[in-house]
């Protein structure tokens, strides 16, 4: 007895059935499609398969037909194909069904099918219609990758942090992408972060932001400031939707450190601003008065000499002593809106040393402390203000001296960078508070008695305007005040 296909072969070929040659066409024109093969509805054997077929699967004529549905793959299950053959049965056609198919070679193709449910020679059968897109979804999954791995670059480049959280069962957050540069210096991208939870990472971070999660898995967006790693971060929590459902957060941070200094720096210049406006008026309506009550002393010193009142002249050298103070304050102030030109020339650094070493060891003997000289071997140069750089190193030099009580070690020395020269003074003093070196180069701030704040504004305007940069950093054993200059070796 022949079989279906053999059948359907010799009416089709042979006898050169009409109504079944018209009933091909029409389907096979109607689907449009690249390669079609016929089946049986119950059994899934192949009865008919055109030349595409054989070539894109890899089999012969012979090899195929001994085949059937599931030997290709095509299903993974019965089961898999009875949802199929009932889907058929009640609607006779299945459009754009995207499956996998093995070749003969065991390759993946992925192919778009329409099925329809036909009858040849009163058995039921599917007429299988389709295309091989293989290369497409290659491409899709490349397009996927490519855009991944530049979204995930992108995230990398940000100067803060992208990081998603998800809910567990148990209602803890955990990490599932942590990425950006501020991710990479702390050491906790989605690499080694991947799967633990907020408390095991960041219990702190938890105390601090964990009143804000029950908010945001409700649908809410919260943005605020918060200092992280000793910077300023303007960070956002997000919720963050599957299928509609808040299932996690999504969390950014900007670092506007910057932002924040500039804007710290901007009310600086402007309170400076109005000091130096304030100081000098201040300073002209106290000089003038200030002139007249020094001479009216100098009679009253001259008129008690003459007349021998030996003690009450005692006074008058105490007022004068506080008179001179009073005018190298005026004169300070005076010196923040005066006009700043000074004459530039290029300074031996090692000679300006030299220079320096015997007015500062008058000091240091006096006070038992030890003073040492570091890298001045070689002639260093800088173009500068010789005066008022001796001026403001001198004053580093006197905070110096002044903040070891008990006697220590004062360096002054040099050091060579790739195109800069810095003259530095360390001490080995206790070293400066965080909260007073906040206010260091804050005008009329001093920690010192007799002080009047000024000295360190004054130093620091006067290195700027000469084209250098004034910097003070502080340890529990010791403080280093450094003066670096663009120079010439």
């Amino acid at each position: 007895m022949l079989s279906l296909r053999d059948r359907f072969k010799h009416e089709l070929f042979v006898n050169q059935n009409s109504e079944l040659t018209q009933l091909m066409l029409n389907r096979i024109l109607n689907m449009k499609s690249e390669f079609v093969c016929i089946t049986t509805f119950h059994d899934g054997e192949f009865v008919y398969a055109n030349d595409p077929v054989f070539q894109r699967l890899g089999y012969g004529d012979d090899e195929l037909f001994e085949l059937d549905v599931f030997d290709l793959g095509i299903w993974t299950n019965v089961d898999q194909r009875e949802k199929i053959t009932s889907a058929l049965l009640d609607g006779g056609i299945i459009q754009d069904l995207e499956i996998d198919v093995k070749d003969k070679n065991n390759n993946v193709v992925t192919c778009v099918l329409n099925l329809e449910l036909i009858h040849i020679l009163d058995m039921p059968c599917i007429l299988i219609a389709g295309r091989d897109i293989t290369i497409v979804k290659a491409m899709e999954r490349n397009k996927y990758e490519e855009m991944k791995e530049e979204l995930l670059q992108t995230i990398r480049l940000v100067n803060g942090f992208v990081v998603q959280m998800k809910m567990r069962e148990d209602g803890e957050l955990y990490y599932v992408l942590a990425e950006g540069r501020m991710a990479e210096e702390i050491g906790y991208t989605t690499a080694n972060s991947y799967g633990k939870t907020v408390r095991e990472i960041f219990p702190h971070l938890y105390e601090k932001e964990g009143k804000y999660y029950d908010q945001i898995l409700q649908g809410e967006t919260i943005s605020f400031e918060t200092e992280m790693y000793g910077r300023s971060l303007f960070k956002t929590l997000s919720p963050y939707y599957n299928q509609g459902n808040v299932t996690g957060i999504i969390a950014t941070a900007v670092d506007i450190s910057e932002r924040k200094n500039m804007e710290k720096m901007l009310r600086l210049s402007e309170m400076n601003a109005a000091l130096g406006e304030l100081a000098v008026g201040v300073a002209h309506e106290i000089r003038n008065p200030l002139t007249g009550i020094r001479g009216f002393v100098h009679l009253i010193g001259e008129t008690l000499r003459r007349n021998g009142i030996v003690k009450e002249q005692e006074y008058v050298s105490l007022i004068l002593t506080e008179l001179s103070r009073i005018n190298e304050l005026v004169s300070e102030m005076l010196w923040l809106r005066k006009p700043k030109e000074s004459s530039m020339e290029r300074i031996d650094m090692t000679k300006l040393i030299h220079d320096i070493l015997p007015l500062i060891q008058v000091d240091t003997n006096m006070k038992n402390i030890h003073l040492d000289t570091y890298g001045i071997a070689h002639s260093k140069s800088v173009i500068a203000n010789m005066s008022l750089l001796k001026q403001v190193i001198l004053n580093l030099c006197k905070n110096s001296i002044e903040a070891m009580e008990t006697g220590g070690t004062l360096v002054l020395g040099l050091r060579e960078g790739h195109q800069s020269v810095t003259i530095f003074v360390q001490d080995s003093g206790p070293g400066i508070s965080a909260e007073v070196m906040d206010k260091l180069f804050t005008p009329f701030f001093t920690t010192k008695q007799t002080g009047n704040g000024l000295g360190l504004f004054i130093s620091k305007q006067i290195i700027v305007e000469m084209g250098g940069e004034l910097a003070i950093c502080s340890t529990s054993t010791g403080t280093v005040a450094s003066v670096t200059f663009p120079g010439e070796i």
